[in-house]
């Protein structure tokens, strides 16, 4: 399951949230797990990249 990474517009704080890839297109609404504010944009930060085959 992928995980999305959120900044509060308050306290700036990182929250990451994992939720499927239909769940993201259904829309998130997630809370910051620093404050509980709602005042939530996506953060674009590391990446990390998984390959099933061989990189050669």
């Amino acid at each position: 399951m992928p995980a999305y990474e959120y900044v509060c517009q308050d306290c700036k704080k990182i929250t990451e949230v994992r939720a499927s890839y239909e769940e993201k297109q259904k829309g998130l609404n997630p809370k910051c797990e620093n404050c509980g504010s709602e005042k939530m944009n996506q953060y674009f930060g590391n990446m990390t990249v998984t390959a099933t085959f061989p990189l050669h």
